[in-house]
């Protein structure tokens, strides 16, 4: 109950945002729709992404809506996405998904921003099932309805605190089985998630100095024997720098810990938590780019709990000429589920070129090579995916 007040509270003052914000950006300026698609032809040696693998072509449509009203001090945006996956043969993976984001922005006298955000979004995912030598597809809708509030204050001597509250309503469907094999059931349980972050950063020159602290609720609806999910608490604290350099070099460093708490004292511990990122220009048009971090994952776990992940991504990219870039990267990822103790292991390697056809057209050519170990199930998923794709803003 407490979760479910503290979910419509913020639902509630992001509408009030949306009220303050209205009349000054209806006074404002309009920024003209921005309209931008992408169709992509693949090909991938495993389509239904298991130890089975199964060589298959599918193409993939995006969709996205931009429209703006107001100005930098009073504005109300919306954002609007579309995408759509079909599978040539293997029809069980086709995805469907399409979401609607509204925000509101009002900048007050005396250093005080507000920020309400409302969005809703809408996944049709197919999957399949193994049983024994037999692979039986699913089809599962699932409903995110999600309000987050910020509220920015400037305290002076180059000092603001920032206070971010935000809650989220996931509703799971039925699964349905392919050809009626089975009754649809419920597979996967309904959700509720509650978090609020309090952040006070300083600037000096070239640096930015924070410390935050976060707290996140996930309530799960307990759902099968044992439970497929497992309601837990989350709390974290870190310090962060970041440096701009010239150019457009960047570095920043956030190091911490995280206790995350299951229910029914299925787990309890605190782990430590950073992330490290670097971008770097350099000449003849290179650029680096690396990112590595630690920390608890809940949103992607595979886990009825959560899972710890410790990931390291390097890039570099390369501007041959004005309308032509190449990049290249790789990334090696260790995750552990907490509850399943489960460990995988994944290597990831691509390589992209993007040609700009003209100012609202360009077309990109991509490779991406996955390798995947799971210890306990003691199963390697290998992957290699290629495609080219047309991409165009209106």
């Amino acid at each position: 109950m407490m979760a479910m007040a503290r979910g419509g509270f913020v639902f509630l003052t992001a509408g009030a945002v949306f009220a303050l914000a209205g009349a000054v950006a209806r006074a404002g300026e309009t920024v003209e729709p921005t309209i931008t698609t992408s169709i992509e032809r693949h090909y991938t040696t495993n389509a239904m992404e298991s130890d089975r693998p199964i060589a298959d072509w599918y193409s993939l449509l995006r969709s996205t809506l931009f429209r703006k009203w107001g100005d930098n001090d009073a504005y109300i945006s919306l954002n609007a996405e579309g995408r759509a996956t079909r599978h040539d043969s293997v029809t069980i993976e086709d995805d469907t998904a399409g979401g609607i984001q509204v925000q509101a922005f009002r900048r007050f006298a005396g250093g005080l921003e507000l920020r309400g955000t409302l969005a809703y979004n809408a996944t049709r995912d197919g999957d399949h099932i193994d049983i024994g030598p037999f692979t039986i597809g699913t089809r599962t809708l699932k409903q995110v309805a999600s309000g987050q509030v910020q509220v920015g204050l400037d305290l002076g001597n180059q000092m603001a605190l920032i206070v971010d509250a935000m809650t989220s309503m996931e509703k799971v469907g039925l699964s349905r089985f392919e050809d009626d094999i089975f009754l649809p059931a419920r597979l996967d349980p309904d959700k509720r998630n509650v978090q609020i972050a309090l952040k006070l950063i300083r600037t000096v020159g070239q640096f930015t100095f924070g410390v935050q602290g976060s707290a996140l609720r996930i309530a799960v609806e307990r759902l099968g024997e044992p439970p497929v999910g497992v309601s837990l608490n989350q709390f974290g604290l870190r310090g962060e720098i970041t440096y701009t350099g010239t150019g457009g070099a960047t570095a920043a460093l956030a190091i911490g810990a995280e206790l995350l708490h299951g229910a029914d004292d299925t787990y309890s511990r605190i782990r430590p938590a950073w992330q490290l990122s670097v971008i770097k220009p350099l000449p003849k048009g290179f650029e680096l780019r690396g990112t590595w971090y630690g920390r608890y994952e809940t949103a992607d776990s595979d886990d009825p709990l959560a899972s710890w992940v410790n990931r390291g991504e390097f890039e570099v990219s390369y501007k041959l000429r004005e309308n032509l870039k190449l990049a290249s990267g790789v990334a090696c990822e260790f995750k552990r589920n907490l509850l399943w103790e489960n460990v995988e292991r994944k290597r990831v390697f691509y390589a992209e070129a993007t040609y700009d056809a003209s100012a609202r057209a360009s077309v990109v050519l991509r490779v991406d090579v996955n390798r995947i170990h799971k210890t306990v199930i003691d199963i390697d998923e290998n992957t290699v995916d290629t495609f080219i794709g047309l991409r165009a803003k209106i």
